[in-house]
């Protein structure tokens, strides 16, 4: 049978013994596994010993396509990165926008997956799926734009890149990858697990493209994409600069922002946020091939202290969290600051979500006494962006104090001491998002139960299906979904976990075929029959909105029996105790905080209507609809 779409091949590389192989997979277990987290889970589940490490040479490091993605398609152009996590202990996934998820699905398998570890630093080149190693000793230790110089220096300036920075290889735990020298796959610490691997870059050059099914038909959907682009309110937003990153003036307001490590939610200055005052320092838009969306913003920064460190605009590629992480939440008023931290970021391979995060809640431990300046060695106030600045420099190269934020809130709030656990906001072990959960309660469902820990796109956001301010054509895509009516987004009730289950397990089946949520279902242009379609065209499979809704169900499955055979349990399902015990403290949002009580009920609730068990554990009867029966044994052995 012909296949279409994708190679049926993954690359495994071993850095211990320099050598490679190719696996084939029959198409059965393409269609059971699709691609993504949930193909790089049943590897994780398959190939590596419970209770590793997560620096340990016997975890994988994991880069994989799907059987649709890595096309120039309307939303295609994501990959993903998985290994075990340094920050959870349990599954680690992140997902990447830019030019290097097409390479990869053209370097002439579906995944490459890193076993071992070098003993010296190492480049890998993939050329059509032949595999060399190159020494990169005089790479290490150097950012990520000059490294990039020197590999297309030394193979030539058409390579696609996946690097690390001084963070990455300083085995900083939320240290991440960074592809064409500015788009992060951010979160988790792939970066960290890269390191540990003393992989230094992944270069691909050439290109293998399977053919699709009907390129016509690809073609056609992505020109509709276009045509429909500026008639979605949403869409517009991310696509006409500023772009998405522009959110703190405009939709932060509405849902109560983070500002201060969620201590506080009035951030006097966020007219410095307002799109005029991004727009100054507009570079110009990113590129995802074939994708009419062009969602991603290069900024430059102005000269200030942190170009010390780096000033590269092309370093410039900013995502949507880090104006609120490292803005509001660090109490940062400048925008040049976040400029400039973005661009240290990137440059050093630092997830700015985590970064931010673990700076705030070092900077709300000084301001209540549980550390003093003269520990830390500088100033971190809140609002101090030239000690921020000097901050991230000694985190990415684990100097000084940097050493012990290095590790992460949790672990470095363990270090301090002196009650500074209580101000390390964490699920999991993985830094809280700046996006509010107690004003947004399917966010905060998600932020608990989710296997990756909170991330921001769990799922679409409450704000988005508000009785007052939400986009006007909410529901339009959603019913399909079967959410039929608008809810209040605070509301704290079962209705809202039938909605929440509908709209994680959407993009959960988003994060198992790499389609972009950027572009899909259920409020932007992309509906679920689109993402269908558009599964069909590229594979020729005849397939459903019913067979999309069902690998998202089976990427939460299987992510769950791993983390249960890692030892986590329902007991990590639940956020910080700051959103239980502290309510907002002014503005319309005045005294909300959770009910304990309630939030564990609707928990219960999800598990129940996910087929878990009140622990949490998939039930056989769950595993074996989903054809993962293989796996229960993991979780018989985790109880």
């Amino acid at each position: 049978m012909t296949i279409y779409g994708f190679h049926g091949k993954l690359l495994h590389i071993d850095l211990s013994r320099q050598t490679s192989w190719i696996e084939e997979l029959e198409e059965r277990l393409w269609r059971i596994y699709g691609g993504g987290g949930l193909l790089a889970t049943y590897l994780m589940l398959r190939d590596t010993p419970a209770g590793i490490d997560a620096f340990d040479p016997a975890n994988l490091l994991i880069l994989t396509s799907s059987v649709v993605a890595g096309h120039p398609y309307a939303g295609l152009a994501r990959f993903t990165a998985a290994s075990k996590s340094p920050l959870t202990n349990g599954i680690g996934e992140t997902r990447c926008e830019g030019p290097f998820g097409m390479a990869l699905k053209g370097c002439g398998a579906d995944a490459v997956v890193v076993h071992g570890a070098s003993r010296l630093p190492l480049t890998v080149v993939i050329e059509n799926g032949s595999v060399s190693y190159a020494d990169a000793s005089s790479l290490w230790g150097s950012n990520v734009n000059p490294t990039v110089d020197a590999l297309e220096a030394q193979f030539g300036s058409d390579i696609h890149t996946a690097v690390i920075g001084p963070a990455g290889e300083n085995k900083v735990r939320y240290a991440s990858i960074v592809t064409e020298r500015s788009y992060q796959a951010s979160r988790m610490g792939m970066g960290a697990v890269m390191g540990s691997k003393r992989l230094k870059a992944i270069v691909i050059r050439g290109d293998t493209h399977p053919p699709v099914a009907d390129p016509d038909r690809c073609e056609q959907i992505t020109r509709t994409y276009a045509e429909r682009l500026k008639a979605n309110s949403l869409t517009t937003w991310q696509h006409d600069p500023p772009g998405f990153s522009a959110w703190v003036h405009l939709h932060g307001l509405d849902a109560a922002l983070c500002v201060e490590n969620y201590r506080d939610n009035e951030f006097p200055n966020a007219d410095h946020y307002a799109p005029e005052q991004f727009m100054s320092q507009y570079l110009h838009d990113g590129e995802c091939p074939g994708c009419p969306n062009r969602c991603m913003k290069f900024f430059g920064a102005k000269a200030s202290e942190s170009t010390l460190y780096s000033n590269d605009p092309r370093a410039g590629a900013i995502h949507q969290e880090i104006a609120g992480a490292l803005g509001p939440n660090c109490g940062v008023t400048d925008i040049n600051a976040i400029f400039q931290a973005n661009i240290l970021c990137n440059e050093y391979g630092l997830d700015p979500t985590s970064l931010g995060f673990t700076l705030s809640m070092a900077m709300e431990s000084l301001e209540q006494r549980c550390i003093d300046v003269q520990t830390i060695g500088l100033p971190l106030w809140f609002g101090d962006f030239r000690a921020m600045y000097r901050m991230i420099h000694q985190i990415a190269h684990r100097e000084g104090f940097g050493n012990v934020l290095a590790e992460g809130s949790k672990r470095a709030a363990a270090l301090i001491g002196n009650g500074a656990e209580k101000f390390a906001l964490h699920v999991k072990g993985l830094e809280m998002v700046c996006f509010e959960p107690r004003t947004q309660t399917n966010l905060a469902i998600g932020y608990a139960t989710a296997p990756i820990g909170p991330r921001y796109d769990i799922c679409e956001h409450d704000w988005d299906f508000d009785t007052t301010v939400g986009w006007d054509h909410t529901l339009n895509g959603s019913r399909t979904l079967g959410i039929l009516e608008r809810i209040p987004m605070q509301r704290l009730a079962p209705d809202k976990i039938r909605n929440f289950k509908a709209l994680a397990t959407l993009w959960s089946a988003a994060d198992a075929l790499d389609f972009c949520i950027f572009a899909i279902a259920p409020t932007r242009v992309l509906s679920l029959d689109d993402m269908a379609d558009l599964l069909a065209a590229v594979t020729g499979w005849h397939t459903s909105s019913y067979e999309i809704m069902r690998f998202g169900e089976r990427r939460l499955h299987l992510m769950r029996v791993y983390n249960l055979r890692e030892g986590l349990t329902a007991d990590d399902d639940m956020l910080p105790a700051r959103f239980y015990d502290d309510p907002i403290r002014t503005g319309q949002w005045e005294g909300t905080k959770l009910d304990r009580t309630a939030f564990k009920q609707c928990v219960t609730t999800y598990y129940r209507m996910m087929g878990w068990d009140e622990a949490g554990r998939p039930t056989y009867e769950t595993l074996l609809d989903h054809h993962l029966e293989w796996a229960a044994s993991s979780v018989v052995e985790a109880n």
